[in-house]
């Protein structure tokens, strides 16, 4: 199909005989036929919603439906000292380091913390600190950079804050004098860039993006030898590879995007991307779940990992997500709904795995495990405790209340993570004893320490780190506005005060190095603080105390880096 992909002919395309190529034709030609419904004008329909779900719990009483306003007051102070403290050390760099006051670029040096940010600000009514943004967004030059550019982290961050922006404008929370037409037009004329920036990473066989793109060349390329160097154990291939999330986890940004612009390149790129795993030809045990990592020249799986944690996890959060953001005229709605049931059906099957009970801790907790190969792996971590609340926004959407069960038991587990620490923060990771199945665990508790987590707790930390991590409160905020129990948003509070009381650093909030180990303000503390503390972790737990109006889950699909976009119906 002519004019496909803007970025000319591939060099991989010296593999005729290829039979994955026979696929990604026949891919593309009944795609173009889908996307053709994007050729219509940019959508611009500002203070209005488009009601496209049923999502949120509706029987309130006694008004629980409305505003905390004590607690959303002091998660929005926290917001406002986060980016108080960056603007004052750090402004234009990606990110602030909490404890020193340094500034530090990760992720190519555009300011991801101003366009990651935006959105929270925005949402809580920070409209000083977001015109602050958005004069810096408009002047970013999205086509240099020295570094090479992890398509996957430059989408979720920066192309999803842009793209979000407009939308949050669109639908009037945003006040004109902040975003008027022309700052508008500014955004996306940005988002436009960097999507065009990005574009060869797609420029492959099988559309699943490159590791890298080297913007000074304009090509996609593998992952840096700094990779392998930081990960020895990690294998190499033949020819670069990917994980499920980094090109299954463009596809809602991507599709806002040619919403607004009425440009079909950018959902048909994300949509061709994450094909050869919706409609994957190859054989796995286990339906609707993914053999990873993947050759991107021919779409083969070269590892035999399945699992909902880190590396996988937003492919699965994006197949529900994409049926709550699709046109329903879409035909492949039932097969991103069909692979997504089947995903969660393997996950309860294979993954969950229930705790035994330690000699101190009689209750047992359902985890998720990972398979690697004909092993299974009894280790979790907190990216994992994103699985409840996408769990949750399946069995309302899809009408399943087996996932909603399933999911909220979960969610108790992630909960009790967080309860057994002195810190009442929960580690970066887990393992436990599996009650049922597995005679000789991978992982066994080894340590004196261990040991005795296990024994109090019914499980041990494997990195006992917390990197300011989101997934727990994300799937708190979920669990609030689909059941409306007070007992969620009690959790919340409980871990915010936990973070205010051990992370809150001289220039923002610090990871920590030991969450079993606090011992007191500064103790511990890592001078690190990713983006995702503002674009998610602050957002979720100003949601769950917000009224249950502000970001509905029947208007807006949140993405994986908690960027809000609307349904359009």
């Amino acid at each position: 199909m002519p004019g496909f992909r803007r970025w000319g002919k591939s060099r991989f395309q010296k593999n005729p005989e290829s039979s994955f190529k026979l696929l990604a034709a026949v891919l593309i030609i009944t795609l173009y036929l889908i996307i053709k419904e994007f050729s219509s004008p940019p959508i611009h329909v500002p203070n209005s919603y488009n009601v496209g779900a049923d999502i949120q719990y509706k029987a309130w009483q006694n008004g629980t439906e409305h505003a905390d306003t004590e607690k959303a007051t002091a998660v929005r102070d926290a917001m406002k000292y986060t980016f108080w403290k960056y603007r004052q050390s750090a402004w234009g760099y990606d990110d602030v380091r909490p404890v020193s006051g340094e500034g530090a670029n990760s992720r190519n040096g555009w300011g991801a913390f101003i366009v990651d940010s935006s959105t929270t600000l925005a949402l809580m009514g920070l409209y000083d600190e977001l015109a602050l943004c958005v004069q810096h967004i408009i002047a970013i030059d999205f086509t240099k950079t020295e570094d090479l550019v992890d398509p996957f982290e430059t989408t979720i961050r920066y192309l999803g804050g842009l793209v979000s922006l407009v939308d949050l404008a669109d639908a009037g929370l945003v006040p004109e004098n902040i975003i008027n037409a022309e700052a508008r037009g500014l955004i996306l004329q940005q988002a436009v860039t960097l999507a065009n920036s990005l574009g060869p990473a797609y420029d492959t066989p099988t559309g699943m993006p490159y590791p890298r793109v080297n913007f000074n060349t304009s090509e996609g390329v593998p992952d840096p030898p700094s990779v392998y160097i930081e990960h020895p154990e990690r294998p190499r291939y033949d020819n670069p590879v990917i994980g499920p999330a980094r090109t299954g986890s463009s596809i809602l940004e991507a599709r806002t995007l040619t919403r607004l612009t009425g440009d079909p390149i950018y959902a048909k790129n994300a949509t061709m991307a994450w094909a050869p795993m919706v409609w994957n030809k190859w054989i796995t045990p286990w339906k609707g779940m993914v053999d990873a990592p993947i050759d991107i020249v021919t779409g083969q799986p070269v590892g035999r990992q399945r699992h909902w944690d880190s590396g996988h996890d937003s492919y699965y959060e994006y197949l529900v997500k994409m049926t709550l953001l699709s046109p329903p005229a879409d035909p492949y709605m039932k097969d991103y709904k069909s692979r997504f049931l089947d995903a969660a059906t393997s996950l309860r099957t294979h993954l969950a795995s229930r705790s035994a009970p330690a000699p101190s801790h009689t209750m047992q907790h359902l985890f998720i495990g990972r398979q690697d190969a004909q092993w299974f792996l009894n280790k979790q971590s907190h990216l994992a405790c994103f699985a409840p609340g996408t769990l949750l926004l399946a069995s309302k959407h899809y009408l399943e209340p087996d996932l909603h069960t399933f999911a909220l038991a979960l969610l108790e587990a992630c909960h009790h993570t967080y309860t057994s620490t002195p810190s009442k923060i929960g580690p970066e990771a887990w393992s436990w004893v599996p009650k049922f199945g597995y005679d000789d665990p991978i992982y066994l508790p080894s340590t004196n320490r261990q040991k005795k987590e296990w024994e109090t707790s019914g499980f041990w930390s494997t990195d006992a780190a917390y990197k300011g991590r989101p997934e727990y409160l994300e799937s708190l905020f979920y669990a609030w506005r689909i059941t409306g129990e007070q007992r969620y948003r009690d959790w919340a509070w409980e871990a915010f005060q936990a973070l205010e009381t051990h992370c809150k650093a001289p220039f923002g909030y610090a990871g920590l190095s030991d969450v079993y180990r606090p011992n007191g303000p500064g103790a511990g503390w890592v001078d690190e603080q990713e983006s995702y503390w503002a674009s998610e972790t602050l957002k979720y737990a100003y949601l769950v105390f917000a009224a249950k109006e502000v970001a509905s889950l029947d208007r807006w699909v949140f993405s994986t880096e908690g960027h809000l976009f609307r349904m359009i119906r």
